[in-house]
């Protein structure tokens, strides 16, 4: 297991978190009771206090989601919860997004306040009030520009402007869309469990718990009077296992999804029908995926175990750390990569320390420890987490990561891009041979004493 900062204590359950993009040590988090709470990790010069209050992180405690909901189907009221939240790219805007289905954004600043009594800037509401369940940040360079992206329980994906906003939010404009609205798809059935965006921002991905992933081509979705005989947006076939999280990898050429049953669902680019791979050994489900870089990236899985793994070919690389069997259901960077917040099912929001991850990173300076010999690693696929899949023959090996590993070779032997690359892969594969050494179980560190 790899170092950790002290956990952050929120006041209520965490459902997301965000790091701002410039203070590496400032995160928002959206809370189960319908606020939205500022917290500073930075460190006290080592130093600890006896008095709690000096050790906290909070910031700020914002209500922006705590409007009592509609009587359910129990018979019940409830109050809503602030669902989402995410910085904007610039780090001058928050924005938070709630069960009632309203979005929200708030000054940065007066957010990150003491003293202020922060309070939205403007507020935007969907229709029929449905559940609002994810944010993403657009890039400079979207044809659409650095605009905010929601997706909803219902499977609806809206792209929103805040300077459209009049304030009252809940109002339609001439499109006949929400106010602050300028894109809207519905195309799913279920909740969207996650987005992603090409390199070059021209295409939204989205993955559902419907078994679907769809790509929406911006450039035509803002000019559909020139694309009408085009389709803007594709969709992948049924995969008869829910999508619950997605990333783009290898320079946009590869995309990820983790699913409920655990296996690692691969799409190559422009084939959006079936998938073209398929990594298992996730022994349950993969709520949350995190790109590392462009071969390797970060799983939360509900067995409560972070790993990191190498796409194409497939191995686990190593184990960052986990959540005492506690669902992993969030991850992000901060702003520097050298942290990794991940939330789970109670009030803490856990800080890894992924400097290990960076390829410039020097054991010896950072631990004063003498240099690591070189080894074979020899852990076993319950210190790993790994299910154990049923073998063909007795000549099939019983780590299913291994076997993932090998026929993943073979896999990167058939596909179209991997002799373009080749070379790229051997270096990446040297980068996390090295980045295996630094996860060390206990038992390994035990043996080498001997």
């Amino acid at each position: 297991m790899q170092n950790t900062l002290d956990p952050i204590d929120c006041s209520s359950q965490p459902l997301d978190i965000s790091f701002h993009p410039k203070r590496e040590h400032l995160m928002a988090a959206a809370l189960v009771d319908g606020t939205a709470e500022i917290h500073d990790f930075s460190p006290r010069n080592g130093e600890e206090s006896d008095d709690e209050s000096e050790n906290d992180t909070i910031v700020s405690s914002i209500p922006v989601h705590t409007q009592i909901l509609p009587i359910q189907q129990d018979g019940k009221q409830h109050q809503a919860s602030c669902r989402t939240v995410l910085w904007s790219a610039d780090g001058s805007k928050l924005y938070t997004a709630g069960s009632a289905g309203d979005v929200a954004y708030l000054d940065a600043e007066a957010a990150c306040s003491l003293s202020s009594d922060a309070k939205p800037l403007g507020r935007f509401q969907s229709y029929k009030n449905t559940p609002m369940n994810v944010l993403h940040q657009l890039p400079e360079n979207s044809p659409v520009g650095p605009l905010f992206v929601t997706g909803d329980e219902k499977g609806c994906v809206r792209v929103w402007d805040e300077r459209l906003s009049r304030g009252g939010g809940g109002n339609k404009n001439k499109s006949s869309l929400p106010e602050g609205c300028v894109l809207s798809w519905e195309e799913h059935e279920d909740y969207i469990s996650g987005f992603d965006h090409s390199q070059d921002g021209t295409s939204l991905l989205a993955s559902s718990a419907d078994a679907t992933m769809s790509v929406v081509d911006l450039r035509k979705a803002i000019n559909k009077g020139q694309h009408q005989k085009e389709p803007i947006l594709r969709r992948s076939d049924d995969m008869e296992d829910e999508l619950l999280s997605i990333v783009v990898m290898k320079n946009g050429r590869k995309v990820v999804c983790g699913t409920q049953q655990g296996v690692l669902a691969v799409w190559s680019w422009g084939t959006w029908g079936d998938i073209s791979d398929r990594f298992p050994g996730h022994p349950q489900s993969v709520d949350a995926l995190l790109k590392v870089d462009e071969d390797t990236l970060l799983s939360g899985s509900s067995d409560g175990v972070l790993r990191l793994v190498q796409i194409q070919p497939d191995k686990l690389v190593g184990v960052i750390g986990d959540h005492d069997g506690f669902p992993i259901e969030k991850l992000q960077f901060n702003s520097t990569r050298t942290h990794v917040g991940s939330v789970s099912h109670d009030n803490l929001i856990r800080l890894w320390d992924v400097r290990m991850l960076q390829d410039d990173y020097d054991m010896e300076d950072d631990e004063g420890e003498e240099e690591t010999k070189s080894k074979t690693p020899v852990e076993t696929n319950a210190a790993l987490g790994v299910a154990k899949a049923p073998r063909a023959s007795a000549n099939e090996s019983d780590d299913e990561w291994e076997d993932m590993e090998d026929e993943g070779e073979l896999d990167d032997m058939d596909d179209s891009d991997s002799d373009e690359d080749s070379d790229d892969e051997s270096a990446k594969a040297t980068v996390n041979d090295k980045r295996a050494d630094r996860f060390k179980s206990d038992n390994e560190k035990f043996f080498e004493d001997l």
